[in-house]
């Protein structure tokens, strides 16, 4: 998503641009974001252009519970302030980039705001931390590793740790006890 904005940069402040994303395609390290769809808003200021974004995409992770293929729709929206680095376009009232900038905000000698890394960064933030493949998915048996969505299987649901087993028994049994 590269935009050449030579032509925001030497218009007056307050000018806009729309720019619709339709059908887009973004590879992160993480995650490959396909059918981006939604607006681009800039907006010039008097020393940067404001990017605002709202787009919609999909991506495939694993299931969190049962480790299958999970369809994944996001939405996000991001707003940024890209400097130039041709900021004498702006006019005598802009200024050179900041030294601590974040490079991917940087609009650069050609004049071309990319916002791939921006919106990339932008819908990675929006990916769930355990994605399901459905709502209502029942995982994978800890005992047997039978896929619970798949296969029924008959352990024990809340199986006893070896490892505790000895420390179990120091419990009274408590159906056994009186009040």
């Amino acid at each position: 998503m590269i935009y050449n904005v030579a032509g925001l940069l030497m218009d007056s402040e307050g000018s806009t641009r729309s720019y619709e994303i339709d059908g887009e395609e973004l590879l992160t390290d993480r995650h490959r974001f396909r059918g981006i769809k939604g607006t681009v808003n800039m907006l010039r200021t008097d020393r940067t252009i404001l990017v605002s974004v709202r787009v919609s995409a999909s991506t495939a992770d694993s299931c969190s519970r049962c480790l299958e293929p999970a369809r994944l729709e996001v939405i996000a929206d991001l707003a940024e302030e890209f400097q130039p680095i041709n900021f004498d376009l702006m006019g005598e009232r802009a200024a050179p980039v900041e030294p601590d900038f974040d490079e991917a905000l940087v609009i650069d000698e050609r004049n071309i705001l990319d916002l791939s890394r921006a919106l990339g960064e932008a819908l990675s933030g929006c990916v769930p931390i355990a994605p399901l493949c459905k709502p209502d998915c029942k995982g994978i048996c800890f005992t047997c590793f039978a896929d619970r969505n798949r296969n029924t299987c008959t352990c024990d649901e809340n199986p006893t740790d070896i490892r505790w087993k000895k420390l179990a028994e120091l419990i009274p049994d408590s159906s056994n006890s009186e009040h």
